[in-house]
């Protein structure tokens, strides 16, 4: 006769078995898909582990336990093997199976020829107490290592000279004058007010609010300004405020007028710039602008308004602004568009500007412009296809569509009057064929340019023919760097594949070494691509190239699903040429790596504190038949 609670206690068991089976099945079929494209042979003998674990306890047999129990056996040993002590690893290779194996532990008294409900409470209790531990370790900050201490100062200072002809130069202590702080671009601060004693204090003094929050693809990626005791800063639209730093109050506000059809991916302005007016131009009369904030706008103008009241400098341009649009031919709403900082050399604005990725092959030009600072008049421009255009090409004719631009923000020196621009690849970033030498000459390099002349003093290269989107997209850091005999005016050099480069800025001449190293060959055009690509010898912040075991999810089944993506694209390492057949891996992604964050550098005790984008794509070229069947348009079109 059988009692309600062996009704009850079979219930449980075949709920407990269906589990199984549900979980089996997947990882049965998943990786039986993995074993046979060469991956881990974990997956198929982990769900054939569950199927017959299932088949058992649904006949209410002790056997069923047991081979749970090789089940969790074997997941523990092949995480260690695979992991380590890497506990974010663990994660995915045990959370299922761990609380499959807690119901598993309740089957155990309800079976034809039950456990002791002491044991069964045991290894419930276990489980959970797996769990509790799991959950604990989750907060537990992983990846630091303390290799050396911090040196209280350097053997040798790293401050380098730059000019004193604006307030970046040499900045006052308590001042933030410009993107990087310096025109060294340092991204320090003196100030040791705030400590390590003190900071667990900190309370917040003010906010501001913009007033944007209806906008669309939004982005607050503003770093302000602080000239003495105001801050200036710019809106994803563009606009810009003067608020008083102590109080957070509103001083002025410049609508920029901005249309949002001209937002390209995200409606961001990363900073501005601040420029003080010659004492001549002013004893001259030619402004009534004594200082002037300089912004860079996303349908590409440059704007310049008085720093005491946010009113347009009237002499500027055209009533306060330029448009580095002019002689570019057709631009599309959101095609060009100005991102970083303008730079400011000599009394001269260079700017570069983004050109939106990935819509055509001969997109609008990445010329860079110089204008007179005070005045607005044009001073040059560098068309790096054709270095005879001076300032605007021959009537009829534009600057050359479809190369390079300079979608960052540059570094600017006056003593040297130079201004060090990293440049961005070619239309489109993954294909090369149809590019010209020069494009391929300048592409992903390090330009210097003579502000007085607007041609190019040097350039390094850190990516030969890029199709994988390698533009430098971090402003470079000046230093004094230490040699045999003294010091060098060098500068620091971050890129997207993590390589950090020292160069001496007056030549381009690495400082340190920089070696050619072999790389994978074929892809979609194999004529096309290097045999060898330039490696940093001073250090590189990018991780190892990743193995099937880095492959992650949040269970089982989607690390699985992971791995058998992995396992079927092509991966050959950092420089694996894109394909059309079949989805291939990059890695460090075309977000670096260092992007527009770039590198902050303490020059008294020789420390640089470096962010890094850890993040692979998972890529595949379409060809123009399949593009055109699915009916997929450019922004424009």
């Amino acid at each position: 006769m059988t009692t309600s609670s062996q009704t009850s206690a079979s219930k449980y068991t075949l709920f407990v078995s269906a589990l199984l089976v549900l979980c089996g099945l997947p990882l049965l079929v998943g990786g039986g898909w993995l074993a046979a494209a060469g991956g881990s042979w974990y997956y198929l003998l982990a769900g054939i582990g569950m199927l017959i674990s299932a088949f058992l306890l649904a006949r209410q047999s002790r056997a069923g336990v047991w081979m749970y129990g090789l089940v969790v056996l074997g997941t523990v040993v092949w995480s260690a093997w695979e992991s380590g002590l890497d506990y974010w690893r663990w994660v995915p290779r045990l959370d299922v199976v761990m609380v499959l194996a807690l119901l598993v532990a309740l089957t155990m008294p309800r079976l034809k020829q039950p456990f002791s409900k002491t044991l069964s409470y045991t290894y419930a209790g276990a489980s959970v107490a797996i769990f509790v531990v799991a959950f604990a370790l989750a907060f537990v900050p992983y990846g630091f290592n303390q290799y050396d201490a911090v040196p209280a100062t350097a053997k040798t200072s790293f401050s380098t000279y730059t000019g004193q002809l604006d307030k970046a130069d040499q900045p006052a202590s308590g001042d933030w004058p410009a993107y990087g702080r310096d025109n060294a671009a340092t991204r320090y601060s003196p100030l040791t007010q705030i400590n390590t004693d003190n900071v667990s204090g900190l309370t917040r003094a003010w906010e501001f609010r913009t007033g944007e929050m209806d906008v669309k693809s939004w982005g607050a990626e503003t770093t302000p300004i602080k000239v003495n005791d105001r801050l200036y800063l710019c809106s994803g639209l563009n606009n810009m405020f003067a608020l008083d730093s102590k109080t957070g109050k509103q001083i002025w506000k410049y609508d920029a007028g901005l249309d949002q059809k001209d937002i390209p991916y995200t409606a961001a302005c990363r900073g501005v710039a601040y420029y003080e007016t010659p004492a001549s131009a002013m004893a001259e009369g030619q402004t009534t602008c004594k200082a002037r904030i300089v912004e860079g706008t996303l349908d590409g103008r440059i704007i310049e308004v008085d720093a005491d009241t946010g009113k347009p400098c009237e002499d500027f341009g055209d009533h306060g602004q330029v448009s580095i649009k002019e002689h570019m031919g057709e631009t599309p709403d959101g095609y060009v568009a100005i991102t970083g900082v303008p730079n400011i050399v000599q009394g001269v604005i260079i700017t570069g500007h983004q050109v939106i990725d990935g819509q055509a092959r001969y997109e609008p030009s990445g010329v860079i412009k110089a204008y007179d600072a005070v005045t607005g008049e044009l001073k040059w421009a560098w068309d790096m296809v054709r270095p005879d255009i001076d300032t605007i090409p021959p009537e009829g004719e534009t600057y050359t569509r479809g190369t390079p631009n300079m979608w960052t923000t540059g570094t600017s020196d006056n003593e040297l009057g130079l201004v060090y621009l990293p440049m961005g690849n070619s239309t489109a970033d993954y294909y090369s064929s149809m590019r010209r030498k020069e494009e391929h000459e300048y592409s992903s390099s390090l330009v210097a340019i003579d502000v007085n002349t607007g041609k190019p003093v040097w350039h390094f290269q850190t990516v030969h023919a890029d199709v994988w989107d390698y533009d430098l997209g971090s402003q470079v850091t000046l230093l004094d760097f230490p040699v045999e005999n003294g010091t060098v005016p060098a500068l620091m050099l971050p890129s997207k594949q993590g390589d950090l480069y020292v160069l001496d800025r007056r030549t381009g001449k690495p400082l340190t070494g920089v070696t050619e190293k072999p790389v994978a060959q074929g892809g979609v055009e194999p004529e096309e691509r290097s045999a060898t690509q330039p490696v940093s010898e001073y250090h590189a912040l990018r991780k190892p190239p990743l193995t099937a075991q880095d492959m992650w999810g949040i269970t089982p089944f989607d690390q699985l699903a992971c791995r058998i993506q992995f396992q079927e694209a092509a991966y050959d390492g950092m420089y694996t040429p894109p394909t059309v057949n079949q989805r291939w891996i990059q890695y460090p992604s075309y977000n670096g790596g260092s992007d527009w964050g770039s590198v902050a550098i303490d020059p008294e005790r020789g420390v640089m504190i470096a962010n890094y984008n850890d993040m692979p794509m998972y890529n595949k070229l379409v060809p123009r038949d399949i593009v055109d069947k699915e009916g997929w348009l450019t922004r424009a079109e």
